[in-house]
């Protein structure tokens, strides 16, 4: 099970389902760690199609030595029809299917969600996850929201940061094929201001760079 991708679609099924209850005050925090990371925006979604991107660190979610790869392709016609015969039974409201710019993968499970451009900053989605394809978890009709996402490049583009907006869950990637240095992992974390988080894939590291986790 692919523990990132998993809990991030359970939590927030089981918030709408009524059976979780988000405090209010958390969701707030949430949304203004997205505003902040939405303040001077840099993405474009050529950018970031193509090879898996690997998360390095995490904030709101620890998996430590799993390496966890997510996946961006454009949204085309028969996926967002598959995903639209999928979950339109079971959405609290429908986006405007035709504008979906982004189809996600994550993990071997293929977890999926399709992304929408919202208003406001560059980097700013609605998304739709596909908990139907989760096989494990039965929707109630008309009982699942759509999620709010803020993705950011940074470094000039080295590094892809991604945040749930109401769950506050946030990953820090980079393309899997090129592996950092865990100094600019450091280096990127800080600049980002975003408080405490964890390393990811852990037991990975550049050429002979020592790297400790405490």
């Amino acid at each position: 099970m692919e523990i990132i991708a998993y809990a991030v679609f359970l939590t927030n099924l089981l918030v709408a389902q009524g059976f979780l209850e988000l405090k209010q005050e958390g969701i707030q925090r949430n949304m203004e760690m997205c505003k902040k990371l939405a303040k001077d925006p840099y993405f474009e979604t050529d950018l970031v199609i193509g090879k898996p991107w690997r998360i390095y660190y995490t904030w709101n979610m620890k998996i430590d030595t799993r390496c966890l790869d997510i996946v961006f392709k454009n949204a085309t016609p028969a996926i967002i029809h598959r995903i639209w015969t999928d979950m339109y039974d079971y959405l609290e409201q429908q986006p405007y299917w035709e504008s979906a710019a982004l189809h996600v993968t994550t993990g071997a499970a293929r977890h999926e969600m399709l992304l929408f451009p919202a208003q406001g900053a560059a980097g700013g989605f609605l998304a739709v996850p596909n908990v139907v394809r989760l096989g494990d978890i039965s929707p109630m009709r008309n009982g699942v929201p759509l999620l709010m996402f803020q993705l950011k490049l940074v470094r000039h583009g080295k590094y892809l940061v991604m945040m749930d907006c109401h769950v506050g869950v946030i990953s820090l990637s980079a393309r899997s094929n090129h592996t950092p240095y865990r100094s600019e992992i450091a280096a990127a974390v800080t600049e980002l201001d975003m408080g405490d988080g964890f390393p990811a894939c852990t037991q990975e590291k550049n050429k002979e760079e020592q790297f400790f986790v405490k």
